[in-house]
């Protein structure tokens, strides 16, 4: 069990770091040829979206081939990717750029589907119960690891050899992930090869309750506070700091370092402040962050207002999409008093995920066509609007809830984070009308596979803690 974690670990890491090269590089390559913003902004977007739209998918290729077979292709691709990345830069025609660019980034997203899938997948499959979180809270940090490596790897490997190096020397890294997965102990496997699930979990009509809704929202508008300034950022500080390209991707790393640190504590915060409190909080610090990154009066240009504005955005980030998962497994039971707790553990972490991604995939977008039409300070600021006038709109809609945790705070008291006393509560309470007059819910149904948690892993970063409250 240990030598088939510890594999688990590395490949995580691995493909967190090839996921984290692509930002600070790839504008590099958008200015030689004239690239705007918009267009490296969708450059970037399209690699979360697909990996999200590919993800029903995965459940059935691993009925149909060995997981370790498509562990290994995954890992194997992901690597040829990264290096074919580095290579872009020696094609002249800007029509095959577009083409070539565009197919190695849906190619790469599918792939760190798979992976994601699979990793958090066995390594549930492996642990007891009672060292769930554990197991899955080591594969965050790897994750966290690879993601810093990344921007690490791109700023060093850039002052020696330029553009292509880095995305060279990263993806024979990669490649270690592939030797890696065949040494996966196949045994592993066969109890949950031998189990079958044919049952339907209608995922989509929980979209249209208003608790649930907002909660989903309020996770688009962080994660589009989170990757905004993927296109931009290293242009911003080559042209008015005047950093080096190597210097600009270290600024990519510094929101990883809050967000380990918080996510240590995380569960005593939580129980002092209550999760609705600590949500709220969240998305506050998410909103503010953008002020910083282009700061505006009365705060100063300067890089240090800047290293703050990234360091919010870390911090602010791990009290939005954790406890958002457990207030959203909640109030699926509460909607659904038939489902158990494991169901609504994996239905929140399906639609979290869908919400998760619909904002790394628009994040870079907005971003890349707001700098393009307004400037990249008109961007910051409207997207910081942006996520604290969501905040103010989720204060309005859940302000009984937020006020009585305030006030127990208050008071010295612990605020109440387990299920309400709503056991009388109608499923069809809060559902918003105006969809339910256009959608046939039994319509839209998704498959539920037996491989246990498929959809909670395809974003690592976030989507650990779905099993916070078992």
């Amino acid at each position: 069990m240990l030598k088939n974690t510890t594999l688990f670990l590395i490949i995580n890491m691995l493909s967190g770091m090839g996921y984290s090269l692509v930002s600070p590089l790839i504008p590099t390559l958008g200015k030689k040829d004239n690239l705007s913003e918009g267009v490296l902004g969708w450059i970037i977007g399209i690699f979360p979206i697909s990996g999200s739209l590919f993800t029903p998918l995965v459940p059935i290729l691993c009925r149909k081939f060995s997981r370790i077979n498509l562990l290994c292709f995954a890992t194997f691709c992901e690597a040829s990717c990264t290096i074919c990345y580095g290579l872009l830069i020696f094609v002249s025609n800007l029509n095959i750029l577009m083409i070539i660019i565009f197919s190695l980034r849906i190619l790469h997203g599918c792939c760190s589907a798979i992976i994601g899938t699979l990793v958090y997948s066995l390594t549930i499959l492996l642990a007891d119960k009672d060292s769930t979180q554990s197991s899955l809270g080591k594969l965050e940090i790897a994750w966290a690891v690879g993601c810093s490596s990344g921007p690490l790897f791109a700023s060093f490997f850039y002052n020696i050899g330029g553009y292509s190096l880095p995305f060279i020397a990263s993806g024979m890294c990669l490649y270690i992930s592939v030797y890696l997965s065949r040494q996966v102990d196949a045994k592993i496997l066969k109890e949950d090869d031998e189990k079958e699930d044919d049952g339907n979990i209608n995922y989509l009509r929980y979209f249209f309750y208003k608790e649930i809704f907002l909660i989903l929202i309020g996770f688009s508008i962080c994660m589009i506070n989170v990757t905004f300034y993927f296109p931009c950022l290293t242009y911003h500080l080559t042209n008015n700091y005047s950093v080096s390209v190597s210097i600009a991707s270290l600024f990519f790393i510094t929101p990883v370092i809050p967000y380990i640190i918080i996510l240590q504590f995380l569960d005593s915060i939580s129980a002092k402040f209550g999760i609705y409190l600590t949500f709220t909080f969240g998305l506050i610090l998410s909103g503010i962050s953008s002020l910083f990154i282009f700061p505006v009066p009365p705060i100063p240009h300067s890089l240090f207002f800047i290293i703050i504005g990234f360091l919010i955005i870390g911090t602010g980030s791990v009290p939005v999409f954790i406890p958002g998962l457990v207030m959203l497994s909640r109030n699926i039971k509460k909607i659904d008093k038939k489902i158990d707790e494991m169901s609504a553990n994996d239905i929140a972490s399906a639609i979290n995920n869908l919400c998760v991604e619909l904002g790394d995939f628009l994040g870079p977008i907005l971003g890349g066509f707001l700098t393009d039409k307004f400037g990249f300070s008109v961007c910051c600021f409207l997207v910081s609007m942006l996520g604290i006038f969501y905040a103010l709109i989720f204060i309005f809609f859940f302000f009984e809830k937020i006020k009585n945790d305030f006030n127990l705070v208050c008071q010295n008291k612990k605020p109440e984070n387990g299920d309400d006393n709503e056991s009388d509560r109608n499923e069809n309470d809060d559902y918003i009308p105006n969809f339910k007059m256009y959608f046939s819910m039994n319509k839209y149904k998704i498959r539920s596979y037996s491989f246990k948690n498929l959809e909670r892993a395809n974003n690592p970063r976030i989507s650990l803690y779905t099993s916070i409250t078992e």
